[in-house]
């Protein structure tokens, strides 16, 4: 099974990427492809030798920031491989991720990776399409995905609450989601997180967002 490992990454983040490159360079199951989407990163050198001892085949592809949603389209279309994991660039994962995913592939097309977030390990094991059209949280962001469903139906680029958005998109498509019985992931919780720096306001349209699209598609 041929998985990419893509991330995108813009100003501080770029501190956090030689943990990710390290966590994914430690998978038990190599990844095919490793793409890192600079849209605007304040230093890279050290996620550079971070990549260059690392065994990897990788690539460091640039584009103008234009909203998360393009830069995770910009980082998938570089990378043509069967399944892509997006996994954020202040997350590292665990040894066994790839592998518990590869275990699922045959009879998947989303898998629902578990996560550890604040000593916790989340899972989703009933985790279906018609639960996510339900409006029920599925999936974490670095859940991996059939390619071939995210070029009939890539991450909107309206605003910046895209994930559930995109599993929705992919749950109207007919897509099968097959949970792990383990986190593959950690989630890194820190004062820069984007989940603490949403407005009331933000999270308020993001629900009324995410309630529209699970009745229909209109992004």
């Amino acid at each position: 099974m041929d998985i990419g490992v893509v991330t995108t990454v813009w100003g501080p983040y770029s501190a956090y990427l030689p943990d990710w490159v390290r966590s994914v360079a430690a998978q038990t199951h190599p990844p095919a492809a490793v793409t890192i989407l600079d849209a605007g990163a304040e230093d890279l050198a050290p996620a550079r030798a971070a990549l260059a001892a690392s065994g990897l085949d990788w690539q460091i592809v640039t584009a103008p920031y234009q909203g998360m949603g393009a830069a995770r389209n910009a980082a998938v279309a570089a990378t043509p491989v069967p399944w892509v994991m997006h996994l954020d660039a202040d997350d590292v994962l665990l040894p066994h991720a790839l592998a518990d995913t590869a275990a699922l592939a045959d009879r998947a097309d989303v898998v629902a990776m578990g996560m550890w977030r604040e000593g916790r390990e989340h899972l989703f094991p009933q985790v279906s399409a018609r639960q996510v059209l339900r409006g029920r949280q599925g999936c974490y962001s670095c859940a991996p995905f059939r390619r071939v469903l995210w070029q009939r139906r890539p991450w909107i680029t309206a605003n910046d609450w895209i994930d559930s958005a995109f599993w929705v998109g992919l749950a109207h498509l007919g897509a099968r989601f097959a949970p792990t019985r383990r986190a593959g992931a950690v989630y890194r919780q820190h004062n820069g997180s984007y989940s603490r720096s949403m407005s009331a306001a933000d999270r308020a349209a993001a629900r009324s967002q995410w309630r529209r699209l699970c009745r229909g598609w209109e992004p």
